[in-house]
């Protein structure tokens, strides 16, 4: 997509434009700069959005930053993600909320909520987001320097928005890490199709029918999938594929007498 000119947002109908148009950007700037005019049309002005994908026993952070960089240092610095509680309220919950409305449990969150007050975060929303499996969770949390009244109107002038603010760029993490993933792999549209048909538990043959392609073009591009996962067979090839957010997650079909 071609970069669009930085303008300001004036109504709702422009808000739902500028959410939808995320997928399309391919660059962080991009996306940064078309969040930061969201963030300002809901009447905020500081923004950090977390993407946890998980992969087995790992997990791994990606993040989008519109605010001070000092705090983006300062939270990495004294790792404060291991005890951030929106991560925590994010894992368990699917609604927007005030950040004063999730609790703070021991004296390191207080002094991190403390910290966030000095940089731009002295209110503010928590917005989780989750995708079609718990593979993969987003946390928007957005900022005011403001006291918590902006953040209470913004919310609820704004609810139904910040979702799908969220969500849009979950997505977004979602498909650059997915198009990573089949490049570093070196799997292509046609071996994504079969891991697709495989999940579904088409055999070979179908697999070949439905998708215009040769018996033994199948078979051999199975065998060189399985060796690319490093898995024994089709059923592990399609379970890794989800973990690694190549293809999206589906429940596994009971096997055909």
């Amino acid at each position: 997509m071609e970069s669009r000119p930085a303008e300001t947002i004036g109504s709702l109908e422009e808000a739902n434009d500028r959410i939808s148009w995320l997928g399309g950007y391919e660059s962080e700037s991009e996306v940064e700069a078309a969040a930061r005019q969201i963030v300002e049309y809901f009447g905020l002005q500081s923004f950090v959005f977390g993407a946890l994908f998980r992969n087995g026993e790992r997990e791994d952070y990606r993040y989008l930053v519109g605010c001070e960089p000092e705090w983006c240092f300062l939270y990495n610095e004294r790792k404060w993600y291991a005890i951030d509680p929106f991560i925590d309220y994010a894992l368990r919950s699917t609604s927007p909320v005030l950040a004063s409305d999730v609790p703070l449990h021991t004296a390191g969150q207080q002094r991190l909520m403390a910290e966030a007050a000095e940089h731009g975060f002295r209110s503010g929303i928590v917005v989780p987001a989750h995708s079609g499996s718990a593979i993969r969770i987003g946390i928007l949390y957005l900022g005011t320097s403001d006291g918590p009244e902006r953040a209470r109107d913004s919310l609820r002038k704004h609810r139904s928005l910040m979702r799908a603010f969220a969500l849009e760029l979950l997505e977004w993490w979602d498909a650059r890490l997915r198009a990573d993933g089949l490049e570093v792999l070196d799997l292509d549209a046609l071996d994504v199709d079969l891991l697709r048909k495989a999940q579904e538990h088409a055999t070979a043959e179908e697999a070949a029918r439905e998708l215009g392609v040769t018996l033994s073009r199948v078979k051999a591009r199975y065998e060189r999938i399985e060796r690319k996962l490093e898995v024994p067979n089709k059923r592990s090839a399609v379970e890794k594929a989800v973990a690694l957010g190549l293809i999206r997650g589906a429940r596994w079909p009971e096997a055909r007498p």
